[in-house]
């Protein structure tokens, strides 16, 4: 309210004259209305349009500056226009001329509009920039929507937010703090051209310091030879070879040593793979095993039951064979485990990239039993836990589509998210909030 009147205290007093001259005006030049409830129809058109303002407010649900200085006018004009009819005994709602008063606190509207009203979001963004700036923020990574401060969802912890929240809310003028998910507009072309400036500037000033020392040592050495004879000089160059070429060496060594780090590494990495291919391997080997082994335990059990006859390959009509499962378990995980099903950012829309693995997966499945399978979607632990959640059960149900579509019935798959719970690797490190958004299916 205080930011109301410091801001619109002129406006408002213009208003309130122009209330309390216009009874003045109608008495003098007869605008009386003498139809009976003349003034009832007036008055509520009037009313009826400051509903339609307040409820386009509210459903628009952010600050509009100018309608809020709007009603503000308006009922300044009516406090002005009770204030000079008390008077003389004539109020507003007793004569017709209080139109004219209304167009002329129209006229206040649009004045403000074009004069003031462009000067309040940045002298408000200013104020809010302070605040976020000594906060240890970055200054420009909110956006002013009329009065309503939007906060992206990179500003800082959680921590940081809530006490910036709370230092913005106390800044005058400011009616609430949003929070959002990006910045958009303006505001983001302003913090990327930041970015980019102060990149800029960094490799000017890094660029200049280089050639200052280079000058320098140039300069030194110019002085340097200019002191020696032609001994020293040839001594010092011999000195100064010696020094390159060792100093190649050296480089050499140490590309050397770096590229046998990286291959050290990538046949480690090679070895990891490997190793648990052949564990995943085992692993399926035994499950076959333990499985072939109840078989023989349940045939040993009945042995007056009609012998099973084992499963062939496609048959002359085309049919895919049927396998277990948990022969289908370890397909489908196998596959998953050796390729990623990947989305577009923060959106259930499938990479193209990944189509090739959704076709691979679609005719493991066509070969399972009558089973269900669960495509369970996790996300990492980056945003709200809401938002996380919904958005792995949009990337389940779109795995459930392309593989339906893929020919593979829906009665199988269930889509399911579980959004940031269960996670397989830490959430500090963007390795591991890679491996914490994934697509799982289980076998049931």
């Amino acid at each position: 309210m205080l930011y109301l009147v410091t801001h619109y205290w002129i406006w408002l007093a213009a208003a309130f004259v122009v209330g309390a001259v216009t009874p003045l005006f109608a008495e003098k030049f007869g605008w009386a209305a003498d139809l009976e409830n003349y003034w009832v129809s007036r008055v509520g058109v009037v009313l009826a349009v400051a509903m339609v303002l307040v409820a386009a407010q509210l459903a628009s649900g952010k600050a509009e500056l100018l309608l809020e200085a709007g009603i503000g006018l308006v009922i300044a004009y009516v406090v002005g226009g009770l204030a000079g009819g008390i008077a003389h005994g004539l109020l507003p709602v007793r004569f017709e001329g209080w139109w004219v008063g209304l167009f002329a606190t129209g006229l206040i509207l649009a004045v403000f509009g074009i004069t003031t009203l462009p000067k309040l979001e940045p002298d408000l963004r200013e104020r809010v920039a302070e605040v976020v700036k000594d906060a240890g923020a970055d200054p420009l990574n909110f956006d002013v929507a009329g009065r309503d401060v939007l906060l992206p969802a990179d500003v800082g912890s959680d921590k940081l937010r809530a006490a910036l929240s709370e230092q913005i809310a106390k800044v005058p003028g400011v009616r609430r703090v949003a929070d959002v998910d990006e910045l958009s507009g303006t505001a983001l072309a302003a913090k990327t051209v930041a970015k980019l400036q102060a990149d800029a500037e960094a490799r000017a000033k890094a660029e200049a310091e280089a050639a200052a020392k280079a000058a320098a040592a140039k300069e030194a050495e110019v002085k340097a030879l200019a002191a020696m004879d032609a001994a020293q000089r040839r001594a010092a160059k011999a000195k100064a070879d010696a020094e390159a070429k060792e100093a190649v060496a050296k480089a050499a060594a140490e590309a050397a040593a770096k590229e046998a780090a990286a291959k050290e590494a990538l046949a480690k990495e090679a070895e990891a793979k490997e190793a648990a291919a052949k564990q995943q391997a085992a692993a399926e080997e035994a499950a076959k095993k333990a499985a072939a082994d109840e078989a023989a335990k349940q045939a040993a059990a009945k042995p007056a039951a009609a012998p099973t006859v084992g499963i062939k390959t496609a048959s002359a009509t085309g049919e895919l064979p049927v396998i277990t499962a948990q022969d289908c378990q370890g397909r489908v995980s196998s596959l998953v485990a050796a390729e990623k099903i990947n989305f577009e950012r923060r959106s259930a829309v499938i990479d193209k990239a990944s189509q090739p693995l959704l076709d691979k997966l679609a005719a493991a499945i066509k070969q399972c039993p009558a089973v269900t399978i669960e495509v369970a979607g996790y996300t990492d632990g980056a945003g709200k836990k809401s938002a996380n959640l919904a958005l792995s059960k949009r990337r389940a149900e779109a795995v459930v589509a392309s593989l339906t579509k893929a020919g593979i019935g829906s009665v199988k798959l269930v889509a399911e998210g579980y959004g940031s719970a269960k996670p397989i690797a830490a959430n500090a490190t963007a390795e591991g909030r890679a491996q914490n958004r994934r697509i799982e299916f289980v076998v049931k």
